[in-house]
């Protein structure tokens, strides 16, 4: 007759003893590693959204107006005016550096433009495309009277003489300049016309196409778009401005500007501190900010 061979009770038990000291000492040698792993790994996603905010931040900044970029008291906020296009400019009255703009008949005005025209500018430009644009920029010096914008010295001050033209002016392209050159035409001028205060030394005009600002919410850092020009930042993203989330678990923000000089560029400093499951990280970037206008 075969003897049927089996474990015994106590074999049993020893096995499930053995396996059960063998398994505690093996999540013990290895669960400082996986804690670590997971740990890094929460950190380097935070990293690269922390990074990945601050190179748009600074992207958008080398893109500003000269002179456009303000920030808000507390350090929560930062707004400029984005580049449409730019362009070299003729002078478009006869014995003057700057450029002025009226709403009277072609001929009248002692312009210099092809035709005569009140209303236009020549640029240096054949290609350029005004479609988009909202403001046409002319060497703003970003001037301030006891931290608020100078009129007639500084985009968010506004002014007739001033920097900027008016929020609602219109700007067309017609097929009149000479070859290597645009003929831009101004339109929804106020009535008694819109003239530049000062001359750009290397005659440069910019087209500004809207503002842009950034924004600690709660624990999101928001990136948002108008097309207004407020005296100073507003308090939450206006509406219309359509906020979006550029970086999430923020714990902390702070933005610091020292605004230079036309001889010397500004210096942006930009602080982003995210945090999540126990996990933290901060990252700093300073942009230099040219504001030779």
């Amino acid at each position: 007759m075969r003897r049927i061979r089996a474990f015994t009770l106590v074999e049993l038990v020893m096995v499930i003893a053995l396996s059960g000291l063998v398994a505690l000492m093996i999540s013990t040698v290895l669960s400082r590693p996986m804690e670590g792993f997971a740990g890094q790994s929460r950190r380097a996603i935070l990293v690269d959204q922390a990074a990945g905010a601050l190179n748009r931040m600074s992207r958008d900044v080398r893109l500003a107006i000269p002179n456009s970029l303000r920030v808000e008291a507390g350090g929560q906020a930062v707004e400029m005016l984005l580049i449409h296009s730019a362009a070299r400019y003729r002078p478009n009255r006869v014995g003057g550096e700057g450029l002025s703009f009226s709403t009277a008949a072609a001929g009248s005005c002692g312009s210099s433009t092809v035709g005569g025209r009140c209303d236009s500018v020549q640029v240096l430009d054949a290609g350029i495309s005004p479609a988009g644009a909202n403001w046409m920029v002319l060497y703003n010096v970003g001037a301030l009277s006891g931290g608020v914008p100078e009129p007639g010295s500084n985009v968010w001050g506004g002014g007739n003489p001033g920097v900027i033209t008016p929020t609602g002016t219109t700007f067309n392209v017609v097929n009149a300049a000479p070859a290597g050159e645009s003929q831009i035409i101004l339109g929804n001028l106020p009535a008694s016309g819109f003239q530049f205060a000062f001359a750009s030394p290397q005659r440069r005009l910019y087209l500004a196409q809207t503002v842009v600002g950034y924004r600690c919410s709660g624990s999101q850092l928001l990136r948002y778009s108008y097309n207004q020009l407020l005296a100073a930042i507003p308090n939450v993203p206006p509406v219309g401005s359509n906020p979006q989330p550029v970086a999430a678990n923020v714990a902390s923000c702070n933005f610091v500007y020292q605004p230079g000089s036309t001889q010397r560029s500004g210096l942006l400093a930009l602080n982003l501190q995210l945090s999540q499951s126990g996990e933290s990280v901060q990252l700093m970037q300073q942009v230099h900010v040219d504001n030779a206008p």
